[in-house]
């Protein structure tokens, strides 16, 4: 990963939700400025935490002349409860950009913004790469971030600022939430309890989180500029990464494959292109194995500690 020198401060926005805590770790040793919403968090050596609600009215111009930072790592965004076709996800368009406004204003060098993966249109052959697939959102929060990215470019370059994209795929590893795939096979077989699953046949590019925040950070310092995939770069059936989970775990027998229905539509296989990415040195350390091993762990302590509180 390149260094951030002793001259740098990171503003990091969303950093308790999935992808912030996981980038948090992979910028120890470096300033941070850290924002939250709700309880404050724990402390952690480096971090300031501070509280800002950045869809409050002059929320960000307050929060970037505070922090005096300059990077910038942007991850908050609305992806509560049905967040796929909430209409919040266009108010974080202009809450977006009223954060780039504001870091520019107070001195801001370098962002990174998370996009995702499914600003690409997903009945394109695989492998996805940057600037060749068509983007084709289908929902109202790929549709944000891809207008969001659109603009993004233009607008770093008309405030003098320097921007990466980055574009995740499918990401697995501690603290998900338990709704999403892999964390939900894993607690339901941890709890001796029916895994209900689809058939998955379908094909996907699966990546741990602390490796997706390896690779955020290393873009954050770098000069790469414009969209970046961050994947495996390979692409498994759905089907063999919850098999994999009842193998480790012991209890296979629990898992029902085509207990539930197939989305409408589902993509048969979503794969990175992730040549731009090795191209700055990363790789990732986790393999598929390694990675479902790392996460049950962190779940099975998690279930017991919740046992013994």
């Amino acid at each position: 990963m390149t260094a951030a020198s002793s001259s740098h401060r990171v503003l990091v926005t969303g950093a308790t939700g999935f992808i912030g805590r996981a980038c948090l770790q992979a910028l120890a040793g470096t300033p941070v400025t850290a924002t939250y919403r709700g309880a404050r968090p724990d402390d952690l050596p480096g971090v300031d935490w501070v509280q800002a609600d950045l869809s409050a009215p002059g929320a960000a111009a307050a929060l970037c002349a505070e922090a005096r930072a300059t990077h910038l790592l942007a991850l908050a965004w609305e992806v509560g409860p049905g967040y796929q076709t909430s209409v919040e996800n266009y108010r974080w368009i202009q809450y977006s950009i009223d954060l780039l406004l504001a870091f520019a204003e107070a001195g801001g060098q370098r962002v990174a913004f998370a996009g995702t993966c499914m600003e690409y249109d997903w009945t394109a052959p695989p492998p996805f790469k940057e600037g060749v697939t068509p983007l084709g959102p289908s929902t109202d929060y790929s549709a944000a971030k891809t207008s969001l990215f659109q603009a993004f470019g233009p607008l770093c370059a008309r405030l003098g600022m320097t921007g990466v994209w980055a574009r995740p795929f499918f990401l697995f590893g501690p603290g998900e939430n338990p709704k999403r795939l892999a964390a939900d096979v894993i607690v339901s077989l941890l709890e001796k309890r029916d895994a209900l699953c689809g058939e998955g046949t379908q094909k996907r590019d699966f990546l741990h989180v602390a490796d997706l925040a390896d690779a955020m950070i290393r873009l954050l310092f770098s000069k790469a500029e414009g969209p970046v995939n961050i994947g495996s770069g390979e692409a498994i059936p759905i089907a063999d990464v919850i098999n994999e989970i009842g193998r480790q775990i012991g209890r296979s027998d629990l898992i029902r494959l085509g207990a539930r229905a197939p989305q409408p539509g589902d993509a048969d296989c979503v794969q990175a292109d992730i040549s731009r990415l090795r191209s700055l040195g990363w790789a990732p350390k986790f393999t598929l194995e390694t990675g479902l091993a790392d996460t049950i762990a962190w779940w099975r302590a998690e279930l017991e500690r919740k046992t013994v509180t």
